[in-house]
């Protein structure tokens, strides 16, 4: 039982991290465009396809 606890801790603190790395990018991408960076900069800077970049403004922007 406590290996699995142990895994089990294991894994949430990676998913944490992953998270927390996915909202830095997120807030890195926001202020690059804000600034006037163009997608491709952006894609190219943040390591991200042109296609997710795109696609993560489309989907800030309000319906």
């Amino acid at each position: 039982m406590c290996e699995i606890m142990k895994e089990f801790e294991r894994k949430s603190k990676n998913e944490g991290r992953r998270e927390g790395r996915v909202e830095e990018r997120e807030t890195i991408m926001r202020n690059l465009r804000e600034e006037g960076m163009s997608y491709e900069k952006i894609a190219r800077i943040t390591n991200q396809s042109l296609s997710k970049v795109k696609s993560f403004f489309k989907a800030q922007q309000p319906a």
